[in-house]
């Protein structure tokens, strides 16, 4: 029976993925920043019994994710699911920036996610499926302008999917994120194009289906996919150190003794 650990699943999004991999006689973990008050997922974890464990996790205390590895070490994850995300940022205009809480932004909603890979990455590497999934946006590329913390911090989620790729592909971890699309939460008032379920039902279809060959891809809902790196990677633009020199700067590094 695959496991899945899911941050943020006491509510929206994350509490409608929870029950769809429930659904799939899946077992997860709720990692959730106060167990005490996810009511919701306690419910389910009550109708659903051994199948359903509640732990804490709060991505703004990064104690609290190691002491989550600590208490995991040797449980194998199927699929580690990072939905949770700071989203009550404020559409901030030039002059008013409150910079303590764009660093609680980033510290949440891409550093956090990083952390939780790194700490979790031999549980999904001991898995049958080894699959790692992060909740992202689109909209960083999207007017109208403002939401600049949470905008920043999900178009840098999105390179640290793909940096992930590169690092744990060697351990045969596939990692990838999606945008939900515009879903019916707390989040957004209510307003969207999908119910929680519904946004729940498509990204489960994307996670099902994900194999190596697209490991760093960024979905959309309906399962295309976004470009996170473009011509970046062309090594023939202009200013870009040739693919021969660049193999040189790197012999010259590890002769150094620098680790890259």
């Amino acid at each position: 029976m695959p496991t899945a650990l899911i941050t943020g699943a006491n509510r929206g999004i994350g509490f409608g993925l929870a029950r769809a991999f429930l659904a799939d006689g899946w077992e997860f973990i709720a990692a959730v920043r106060d167990p005490a008050n996810a009511g919701d997922v306690r419910a389910l974890a009550t109708g659903h019994p051994g199948k359903v464990s509640i732990e804490k996790c709060d991505l703004a205390d990064f104690t609290t994710i190691d002491a989550l590895g600590a208490k995991l070490k040797g449980r194998a994850i199927d699929l580690l699911l990072g939905n949770a995300a700071k989203t009550d940022n404020p559409a901030n205009t030039i002059g008013n920036t409150d910079y303590d809480a764009w660093i609680d932004a980033f510290r949440i909603n891409c550093m956090a996610q990083y952390k939780l890979a790194e700490v979790l990455a031999e549980n999904v590497a001991i898995s049958a499926q080894k699959k790692m999934f992060f909740i992202s946006s689109r909209i960083g590329a999207k007017p109208p302008p403002g939401m600049v913390f949470f905008r920043s911090s999900k178009s840098a989620l999105n390179q640290v999917v793909f940096q992930l790729s590169l690092m744990l592909k060697d351990r045969g971890i596939t990692v990838a994120c999606a945008h939900p699309g515009f879903v019916k939460t707390i989040s957004t008032a209510n307003m969207g194009v999908f119910t929680i379920d519904e946004s729940a039902g498509y990204l489960k279809k994307i996670i099902d289906r994900l194999t190596m060959d697209v490991s760093g891809s960024f979905f959309e809902p309906d399962g295309s996919t976004l470009p996170i790196i473009t011509r970046q990677m062309n090594p023939a633009a202009f200013g870009a150190k040739a693919p021969d020199a660049w193999a040189e700067q790197k012999k010259a590094w590890a002769d150094a003794g620098v680790s890259i």
